[in-house]
């Protein structure tokens, strides 16, 4: 279930649109376009390279088979509050599959990413899905280390 959930969410956030299964309206389905470049270029009518984002780069990577090296830079861009990065990270380390799994770091950034409100309709309700599924899964002792984690994650925040 939960390679499910990542694969149709990084599909999406590839192709810069949310299926119309995870967006309920036109806006929140276009909230996850890419940058365009601006300047003369742009403006003089000829074709812009579109800019790809940290976030963009990694994803790429991880569907062109790199997973590894794409998991390294989508936990940093999740430990700096992306909730697109936070829910990939977290499913990848539940799963276990591409990195040492770790249940408890995991579910953190699920329950982060269940906060985000960048993104629309696109990151929260897939992670809160996420959530439902997991968190009956986990013992006591994961539960508590990942409301620890998540609690000094927010701290840590809190002062920048």
């Amino acid at each position: 279930m939960a390679a499910a959930l990542r694969n149709l969410l990084v599909a999406s956030l590839l192709l810069g649109t949310a299926p119309l299964a995870l967006a309920a309206d036109p806006v929140a389905a276009t909230a996850a376009a890419p940058a365009k470049a601006t300047g003369p270029a742009a403006t003089s009518g000829q074709s812009a390279p579109v800019t790809e984002t940290p976030f963009d780069s990694a994803s790429r990577r991880y569907e062109e088979g790199h997973q590894a090296e794409a998991l390294v830079e989508l936990q940093k861009l999740a430990e700096q509050g992306d909730a697109r990065a936070q829910y990939l990270v977290g499913l990848d380390l539940i799963e276990g599959t591409h990195v040492k799994r770790d249940y408890a770091q995991g579910f953190a950034y699920i329950l982060l990413a269940t906060e985000d409100t960048q993104w629309g309709d696109l990151v929260a309700p897939r992670a809160r899905e996420a959530r439902a599924v997991v968190e009956p899964q986990l013992s006591g002792a994961d539960l508590i280390h990942a409301d620890a984690l998540v609690a000094a994650y927010k701290q840590k925040k809190k002062k920048k």
